[in-house]
């Protein structure tokens, strides 16, 4: 049994373990948020649907379970993940999202104790989420998932060109957006079956990011501790995360055509950590030159809407460098005043 959990009880309604005045619970956020899954689920074909309430749900028990009893809670945790993984087998891929994302939220919580991790640590704990990713293109009737993800966008095309013909849109304009279409259909059904399991895994990560917050919530109105927060700024992913990026292009270079669904998964989704510790860098040396925050996210934004292929290679390449040339340590960033617990 963990410490943490007792000495938030024992801080009393009005401070933290850290000594900070312990705002009210936030109901308005908790029921603004719920709301909003809720509202994605309606909008998402089931059973697909029912993981924006399922993944944050056991996301957060999963969190302030281990976070409070520790290993014993990760064991109950994973025997539970394995039950419905045998359970709902039967029911289709969606599933085997809620326990890898159950792991992920008590890996987080045992991490918790002792200050809490960083933001590296943090997108490594997705791990088990990029697993069932890569594995996904392996599991029965994936091709099912494809044939489903390309008709909805296929009626959601047809809705459109439908929507335009309705307002009275230039008969050319409407030519060139029908060939426009039918340009992007043909293109999409040969990258759909690459693309699909990354898309999964990013949206794992909104969900699992959606049930750290939900955990937040209920944390203040047990008076634990809050959740500890990572700086962007200061995200660098670990070392071995190099080798899924090595092992991904692997997989693409081999002559293996039935790999390479997993080797696209594997090198997008390192891609993109990479990615983010490159916007990292180059946050960190904006602050550490005096620019304030505000001004660096605007460029950031603006850069990234408006040269968005190169922005993304460029900042990929960037984070891949600071693998082996570590920029922030060559540059010390101020540090500023902040709430270190999730509000």
């Amino acid at each position: 049994m963990t410490s943490i959990a007792d000495s938030g009880r024992n801080a009393g309604p009005e401070l933290t373990s850290r000594g900070l005045v312990r705002r009210s619970p936030a109901w308005g956020r908790v029921l603004l948020l719920a709301a909003v899954l809720g509202l994605m689920t309606l909008q998402t074909p089931l059973p697909w649907g029912w993981l924006w309430l399922a993944v944050p749900a056991a996301v957060a028990l999963a969190l302030l379970l281990s976070w409070r009893f520790g290993v014993t809670a990760i064991a109950a945790v994973g025997l539970a993940a394995v039950a419905l993984l045998v359970l709902g087998t039967a029911q289709g891929q969606w599933v085997w999202w809620i326990p890898a994302a159950a792991l992920a939220g008590a890996w987080m919580g045992v991490r918790e104790e002792g200050g809490g991790p960083g933001a590296g640590e943090r997108a490594w704990m997705l791990a088990p989420l990029l697993l069932v990713a890569a594995t996904l293109p392996w599991l029965a009737r994936y091709a099912d998932l494809v044939t489903a993800v390309e008709r909805e966008l296929a009626t959601g095309d047809t809705q459109a060109l439908e929507l335009l013909r309705g307002v009275g849109a230039n008969r050319e304009w409407l030519a060139g957006m029908e060939e426009a279409v039918s340009e992007n259909a043909a293109l999409r059904h040969d990258r759909l079956p690459f693309l699909i399991p990354t898309g999964l895994f990013l949206w794992g990560v909104l969900l699992v990011g959606a049930g750290r917050a939900l955990a937040g919530r209920f944390a203040d109105v047990l008076r634990w501790p809050r959740l500890s927060r990572a700086r962007l700024r200061d995200l660098r992913l670990p070392d071995a995360a190099i080798w899924t990026l090595i092992g991904g292009l692997a997989l693409l270079l081999a002559p293996l055509p039935a790999w390479r669904p997993t080797g696209w998964t594997l090198l997008l989704g390192a891609g993109l950590g990479y990615c983010l510790q490159g916007v990292a860098v180059a946050g960190g040396l904006f602050l550490a030159r005096g620019v304030p925050a505000p001004v660096t996210m605007l460029t950031m934004l603006f850069l990234f809407f408006t040269l968005m292929p190169y922005f993304v290679l460029g900042t990929g390449l960037l984070g891949l460098s600071d693998v082996w040339l570590d920029y922030r340590r060559l540059e010390a960033v101020p540090e500023e005043d902040g709430n270190p617990g999730d509000r």
